[in-house]
């Protein structure tokens, strides 16, 4: 696989090694190491030399009992597939692909989907992933109406803009509704995401109304699993800091109106009225 960025190269294929080249100086820049398992054919860049026989290296030698996974048969007896051979998996970059802002890349490999990123705070880690779990098919889930299947997908692909996209297409007369038939543990996904919402989110009733269908309809099976719990306190916890937060500004602005009212007494008297 090739895909150049600018005036840098990356190369990966036939090995454990995806390589980034600079292409005018013709120098390499960095390597990144895919794997180190070493039950993969290719992982070794230098033999035990212990090991080697005339013949070749023993670690690339077959044996019967290899083959056939039994000691060797008795004489006269055929039993088995003498044309069985015992073939590791080969080590292997499939594809390297970069994201359109140059600032992220992903290598398909034999270990599986690699992601790197200059970003620390990008995740990627789906639950249940299939071809039909994508971004798009979300965004017409959400067009046709079916908001119950788009926030499973979002769920599904874990991602958090995703699916604070969804959850805000859902009128707030519906949330009740959309959370009654989701399963444990995307209920638990759920709230993982709507507290991390209430700590950054403007939308604050709205998050709420979302925390309180949760625990209306989810909340005695959340009770009943211990990992959950340090959920509800993280609940706790964001609900607390927002009510601080929120009557510490109502303070600050009863003061403020308090002011404005004195000061505006003081600078428009009452008029006296005449009492005949």
């Amino acid at each position: 696989a090739d895909l150049s960025s600018g005036i840098n190269a990356e190369y990966g294929g036939r090995s454990k090694f995806i390589c980034i080249y600079n292409v005018e100086q013709a120098v390499l820049i960095k390597r990144f190491e895919v794997s180190r398992n070493l039950s993969y054919d290719g992982m070794l860049q230098f033999l035990n030399s212990s090991n080697m026989t005339d013949q070749g290296a023993l670690d690339l030698m077959e044996t019967e009992e290899h083959v056939h996974g039994e000691e060797l048969p008795l004489p006269g007896v055929s039993k088995g597939d003498f044309s069985k051979r015992r073939v590791n998996p080969q080590i292997n970059v499939h594809s390297v692909q970069f994201c359109p802002t140059g600032r992220s890349w992903s290598a398909a490999t034999t270990e599986g989907l690699l992601i790197y990123s200059l970003d620390s705070t990008l995740t990627f880690d789906p639950i249940d992933l299939d071809t039909d779990i994508t971004p798009q098919t979300m965004h017409s889930a959400i067009n046709s109406g079916e908001l119950l299947k788009a926030l499973v997908i979002s769920l599904r692909l874990n991602t958090q803009h995703l699916v604070q996209e969804v959850l805000e297409s859902i009128p707030s007369d519906q949330i009740h509704y959309i959370v009654s038939p989701l399963p444990l543990h995307h209920v638990t996904a759920l709230l993982s995401f709507v507290i991390e919402l209430l700590n950054t989110t403007n939308h604050l009733h709205y998050y709420t109304l979302w925390a309180r269908a949760i625990l209306t309809v989810h909340g005695p099976a959340l009770k009943k699993s211990a990992p959950q719990l340090s959920l509800l306190n993280g609940l706790i916890s964001a609900l607390t800091s927002q009510s601080r937060a929120l009557g510490t500004l109502c303070d600050s602005n009863q003061y403020f109106l308090d002011v404005i009212l004195t000061l505006g007494d003081m600078h428009n008297p009452p008029e006296e009225v005449e009492v005949f």
